[in-house]
């Protein structure tokens, strides 16, 4: 009965890849990427930003970090925002909250090839928070999910809910940097009874576009004792796409 009910709905919607959005040929859907990009996983590669993970070309710092007061230390993404966005909106806005498994799994492989003493480093991960009544109405924290594989794929210790979001604000997306920066001012707190001190902390969340939401979870972590902060983001907004960013 599951096989044929799985035949209908793949008959009027054909499984597609989650990176490049092809439909899956009959030999590609026992995979949830297609044989090109599996093939060449589209990863940021080269030169990267140590503070937001884009890229650069000869530096260290690019030149929105070098003008910021990022009290994370590092920052890493595994794909650009240009080659995550639709699949974004479909985990995020549409209900495919299975790809957050996939899409977790990708940071994971990302880490272990690009950045293998993160994982050394990390004494626990944590996600970004949504705010319950957000959470409610989505069904699920992104953050969370790709937590929860990148934890399993790598074996970093993951603690769900170390930050809460106090206050219900204003969707990032709908606002400028300087307003992003405003909106979150006291909105994040650790959860009661958690402690951090001294730990080394991975704070995970799918997007990074001015970095506003992570500045102000870092704070939170570090003014409860934590030792350092570093970000690690599915996508990052990139200089020449910041125009059409979330």
């Amino acid at each position: 009965m599951k096989d044929w009910k799985k035949g209908i709905r793949e008959f009027f919607f054909p499984p597609r890849c989650i990176i490049c959005d092809e439909v899956l040929t009959l030999e590609e859907r026992g995979e949830k990427l297609c044989a090109k990009c599996l093939a060449h996983i589209p990863f940021l590669e080269g030169e990267q930003c140590v503070q937001c993970g884009r890229t650069i070309a000869h530096k260290a710092v690019c030149e929105r970090c070098a003008l910021e007061d990022f009290p994370f230390s590092m920052g890493a993404a595994a794909f650009s925002y240009g080659v995550m966005r639709k699949p974004i909106a479909y985990f995020k806005f549409q209900g495919y909250r299975y790809d957050g498994a996939e899409l977790g799994g990708l940071m994971a492989e990302y880490l272990k090839k690009r950045f293998p003493d993160w994982i050394e480093w990390t004494d626990v991960m944590a996600a970004v928070p949504l705010h319950p009544k957000k959470q409610k109405k989505r069904g699920f924290n992104q953050a969370d999910l790709l937590c929860r594989r990148i934890s399993a794929e790598t074996g970093i210790a993951y603690m769900p809910d170390l930050l809460r979001r106090m206050v219900h604000t204003k969707p990032q997306s709908s606002l400028g940097a300087a307003q992003r920066r405003e909106n979150l001012k006291g909105v994040f707190a650790l959860a009661e009874g958690v402690c951090v001190e001294g730990k080394h902390i991975l704070l995970v969340d799918d997007i990074f576009t001015t970095g506003s939401t992570l500045r102000e979870c870092s704070r939170t972590l570090l003014r409860a004792g934590a030792a350092e902060v570093r970000v690690f983001c599915l996508s990052v907004v990139e200089q020449e796409e910041e125009s059409h960013s979330v």
